[in-house]
């Protein structure tokens, strides 16, 4: 069955947003390790990814790995990193074919000078892209990006271009 024969294309949203969460939980109740449910998870990502591109939304956000997620034990840490390099890696054909924009949001400065080169290579890549933009939230929190505006908006202040 075709899913689109079922969707009014006229009322999906402009911007949809998914925090990533529960495959760990998951892949316990399964009986496994925690990273064999966030590699199953990334199943998921790309039928959602390719579905919000086909379907015509404009900007897909994935809460991917919050700062929080830096209190996990190394070992986890470590895997989810090389697990998001090794699918960034794969799936660039597949965001050049389909014209998706590929973007992060948070303190990529805290990720591991790897990971930051691979994601800024796809971004580069894929920046004339004008479907579908995945934008990606990478060590972020809420807490975060008001604190980090907040710091902006005081240097900008300071620097005379804002005017309190």
């Amino acid at each position: 069955m075709n899913y689109k024969e079922h969707i009014d294309i006229k009322k999906l949203p402009h911007h949809v947003a998914i925090i990533m969460d529960g495959n760990g939980r998951w892949a316990k109740k399964k009986g496994g390790i925690r990273i064999f449910g966030h590699q199953n998870g990334v199943k998921a990502v790309t039928d959602v990814v390719e579905a919000s591109a086909e379907l015509g939304i404009k900007f897909l956000t994935l809460f991917a790995f919050s700062t929080e997620n830096w209190n996990r034990p190394k070992i986890e840490v470590d895997a989810l990193m090389g697990l998001l390099i090794s699918t960034i890696h794969k799936e660039l054909n597949t965001l050049t074919k389909n014209n998706i924009r590929l973007l992060a949001i948070g303190n990529i400065l805290q990720l591991p000078n790897n990971v930051r080169k691979e994601l800024q290579k796809t971004i580069a890549l894929t920046s004339t892209n004008t479907g579908l933009t995945l934008v990606l939230a990478l060590s972020y929190s809420s807490r975060w990006e008001i604190n980090n505006a907040v710091k902006n908006i005081a240097k900008d202040v300071k620097n005379n271009i804002l005017n309190p």
